[in-house]
């Protein structure tokens, strides 16, 4: 087929400014920020206490830490808060920018006023975090470029909503709940056409969409101890961007902008909780994620375009262990906390992987074998150590004012990785790639209850 030379030249532009968008779409680096409710918790009780809360939570944190603990808030309450994280992330000794995170928290519980066999039995509550300045923000990388995947996610609203049931009055000690998790997804398409003066126009409609997953919890509590157990199902935000090119002289394969965002793995916590004493509560917890599941954030652009290589993460399991005591009387109680967490990396070390072709078969080259791709996931251990306090007051008419503050310095320990920062090929020599860093949050909430 001969194109005449402006026709060329036209397609030639088009095809230079489809690269610009699916460039800005996928690999432009925005400010990024990590998942608030599965890195630092949901909150500021269960943050201070090293993100456990399976066992022992009672209010509107329960949205998230167990559905079934809201079954054992007798009163109504509003919460409002603020969480913000800042980021230290360092490769080969320096400093990788990323934005601090910053959000809203909101929060209410609310027991139905059932009388009779229902009293006291249903309890409903709801959890929102939103940032301050985006409804959704995405950062997607090529799998080659140096990147914090399991910390460095993307910002958006997120929902929780959730009941809890006593069974306290048939099964002593028993509580149920479930809710769900939402969160905002990108859907749209991307239209480049030739406007009537011959110059090219781009149009982008783009729609919000919801995505759901479950949360199950059970509790069951005695005297002086208590067992939780929460699941919570995978949560994802999707990109799909559909580009349609109209009026050209030839004719462009459809292309879709994919790339799966943000991800939360399906979770299962088991928990327990110790008074040793009334005014001390102890906490281990034992937090299983199946990031096994997790399948890339890039994904292919068009039916024959190849697939990234697989990003063969790991499942884990996150030991946790936490202490409150408290002190004062009905009137006005404070309240210290602490804990610990060792949460592993699911990612292997940064380094050269097999290509995969548009069926998702490992690539060959003439000779035979696998095309090695660079693979730059430099997530590291986190450790974490958690702190914080909290205050309740009981007024003379009623209310009850509340204010918790948490305090967390995560540790992301260091790795060294065969490969170099800009390594093309395995033949490549180079210093390895060194990376670690720090994560710093702050957060507080504060309400009434009546």
């Amino acid at each position: 087929m001969f194109l005449s030379p402006p026709a060329l030249r036209a397609s030639r532009r088009a095809l230079v400014l489809l690269c610009a968008c699916a460039s800005v779409t996928l690999a432009a680096p925005p400010p990024a920020y990590a998942t608030p409710q599965d890195i630092f918790g949901f909150g500021a009780r269960t943050p201070g206490m090293a993100m456990t809360g399976a066992s022992y939570v009672d209010d509107f944190e329960a949205v998230f830490a167990n559905p079934a603990g809201l079954a054992g808030a007798r009163r109504m309450a509003l919460v409002l808060g603020l969480t913000g994280g800042a980021y230290r992330l360092r490769l080969d000794g320096d400093i990788m920018p990323t934005d601090a995170s910053q959000g809203m928290t909101i929060g209410f519980q609310l027991p139905l006023p059932f009388t009779d066999e229902l009293e006291n039995v249903f309890v409903i509550g709801a959890g929102f975090f939103t940032p301050t300045n985006t409804v959704l923000r995405n950062n997607v990388l090529f799998v080659d470029s140096p990147q914090w995947p399991v910390v460095d996610r993307a910002q958006v609203v997120a929902l929780q909503m959730a009941a809890g049931i006593n069974l306290d009055r048939w099964v002593p000690g028993l509580r149920i709940g479930g809710g769900v998790s939402a969160m905002a997804q990108n859907l749209g398409r991307l239209i480049v056409e030739l406007d009537p003066s011959g110059d090219f126009a781009s149009v982008t409609e783009v729609q919000l969409t919801t995505s759901f997953s479950p949360i199950l919890g059970v509790q069951y509590q005695r005297e002086r101890w208590a067992l939780g157990v929460t699941y919570r199902g995978e949560l994802r935000t999707d990109v799909a961007l559909d580009v349609q090119v109209n009026d050209l002289p030839i004719a462009l394969p459809a292309l879709t902008i994919d790339a799966l965002a943000h991800f939360d793995p399906h979770t299962l916590t088991a928990e327990v909780s110790f008074f040793p004493v009334p005014s001390l509560m102890l906490v281990a917890n034992l937090t299983y994620r199946r990031w096994s599941a997790w399948t890339g954030a890039p994904q292919r652009t068009t039916e024959d375009s190849f697939e990234p290589p697989e990003p063969r993460f790991r499942d884990t399991v996150s030991p946790r262990i936490a202490a409150e005591w408290r002190t004062g009387d009905e009137a006005l109680s404070a309240t210290l906390r602490g804990g610990f967490a060792f949460d592993p990396t699911p990612a292997p070390r940064a380094g050269f992987e097999p290509g995969r072709d548009s069926m998702g078969q490992v690539r060959l080259d003439p000779n035979g074998r696998p095309v090695l791709l660079p693979v730059r996931y430099l997530d590291g251990h986190r450790y974490v150590l958690t702190a914080g306090t909290g205050i309740r007051w009981q007024t003379r008419h009623e209310p009850l004012v509340r204010f918790d503050l948490f305090a967390q310095a995560q540790r992301i320990g260091a790795r060294t990785h065969s490969i170099s920062a800009d390594a093309v090929s395995p033949s490549d020599t180079g210093p390895h790639m060194r990376s670690e860093g720090w994560i710093l949050a702050l957060g507080w909430t504060g309400g009434l209850e009546w």
